[in-house]
């Protein structure tokens, strides 16, 4: 029998790198092992149902600490994200009190832009997201800096139950805000209270990149992105081009809430290029369609539906719907910088437009040229149109990209062989 227990902000019904993960990977290793996943969400919203056979579903607010959910569930392995994250480390320094053995995915490449710190930005952008307000059950909100506290005394109640005095608590709390902030932390110290027993990581520049911030290569196993495995095939696919008599445009929104990246993003920016793009679609909306995606975790559905309603768009707005469905849906992709979502639509040879409304500085779709350079809202007419040309005189190096950062796809099969492998060393 081999028990998983599973720590993720949301549930496996809103998609993310980790819920199609095991989506992929736990039919895999059903081949080989009698399996349970018990999965851990600390979103701190409603209870969901468990709408599916293959995980069992469990709540924060069920539970006082780690600890708790750890002996209840008695895993064989435990996943968590390998980074700063208050509930993951919670889980991590648990699993090693309980000597359970620990996997994780790698995140941080820089494949998106290159990352700066700017702490003046940063404390400004956590103050906003504390007051803000966050829909949690059907009928009540409740200010995003609530989950701050719960999380945090979460942790607190953990490091207690696993033993350790309130100075190592003050110390690892100090640690935590400190690094939050790249506050005097040296380059290759940052990441190394992270470590997991096994390290999934996607490419090589991911090796390299993750080893200077203090993770173990010898830890590190390359797999991929099993989240780019549908893409791989339905990239072998012939596109039948138009659905509906126009052209069918899906812009993508990206998070830049997490600071990283020299960028000009604010809210009321970002607010100012839907209404940008609204005013261009409908100059053009007899020839096109357009839809629009925003990220599921990191902004709000109801706060983009009040402009396109005030507007009075025929635009639709998508939030937890599976973003490969869309871009499978669309003809041309326009975002406003390289993203996960973005490296889905190249793969299944999509056009590419960044539409650079941030200005974010060393965006590596531009730098590499492999997606069109849209400068200013009054070109996107003319990106859309002169996309066939720009991906048949890119076609190599566009190839060439998606094999060095995306791998060759199958990455869901290296990945369960790597669990199964831990599992049976432990």
């Amino acid at each position: 029998m081999l028990r998983i227990l599973v720590i993720n902000e949301v549930s496996p019904q809103i998609k993310n790198r980790t819920s199609i993960i095991f989506e992929k990977i736990v039919p895999i290793l059903s081949k080989k092992n009698k399996i349970e996943i018990f999965w851990f969400s600390y979103d701190y919203k409603k209870n969901q149902k468990t709408t599916e056979s293959w995980y069992e579903l469990l709540h924060i607010h069920e539970f006082k600490n780690a600890k708790d959910v750890i002996e209840k569930v008695n895993p064989s392995l435990i996943y968590v994200m390998p980074g700063f994250n208050t509930i993951d480390y919670a889980f991590l320094l648990t699993a090693r009190f309980f000597k359970i053995p620990t996997f994780g995915w790698v995140d941080g490449a820089p494949v998106f832009a290159r990352m700066e710190t700017n702490r003046k930005k940063q404390l400004a952008e956590y103050s906003r997201q504390f007051f803000e307000r966050r829909e949690h059950d059907g009928y009540n909100s409740e200010f995003r800096g609530v989950n701050y506290f719960k999380k945090n005394l979460f942790f607190i109640r953990t490091m207690r139950a696993i033993g350790n005095s309130y100075k190592q608590i003050i110390s690892e709390l100090v640690e935590n805000f400190r690094l939050s902030l790249n506050w005097k932390f040296k380059e290759e110290q940052k990441n190394t209270r992270f470590n997991c027993d096994l390290l999934l990581v996607e490419n090589e520049p991911t090796i390299d990149f993750a080893c200077n911030f203090g993770l173990s290569k010898k830890n590190m196993r390359l797999m991929g992105d099993p989240t780019y495995d549908l893409a791989f095939e339905e990239r072998s696919k012939k596109s039948f081009g138009k659905k509906n008599g126009k052209l069918n445009v899906l812009f993508i929104t990206v998070n830049f809430t997490s600071g990283q990246g020299k960028t000009e993003w604010s809210v009321s920016k970002q607010n100012h290029m839907i209404k940008e793009l609204v005013t261009e679609y409908e100059k053009i909306k007899d020839k096109i369609s357009l839809k629009i995606k925003i990220h599921p975790i990191s902004e709000s559905y109801t706060a983009y539906k009040k402009i396109l309603d005030t507007c009075k768009t025929d635009i639709q707005i998508f939030q937890y719907e599976d973003v490969f469905e869309l871009i499978k849906e669309a003809d041309v992709v326009l975002t406003s910088a390289t993203s996960t979502a973005g490296l889905f639509a190249l793969i299944m040879k999509k056009p590419i437009i960044i539409w650079n409304y941030f200005n974010v500085q060393g965006d590596l779709f531009i730098k590499e040229k492999i997606a069109i350079n849209c400068d200013e809202a009054s070109q996107i007419k003319d990106c859309l149109y002169n996309k066939k040309g720009f991906v048949q005189e890119n076609e190599l190096i566009i190839n060439e990209f998606i094999t060095k950062f995306c791998g060759m796809g199958n990455a869901s099969q290296k990945i369960a062989d790597a669990v199964n492998d831990l599992a049976s060393k432990n």
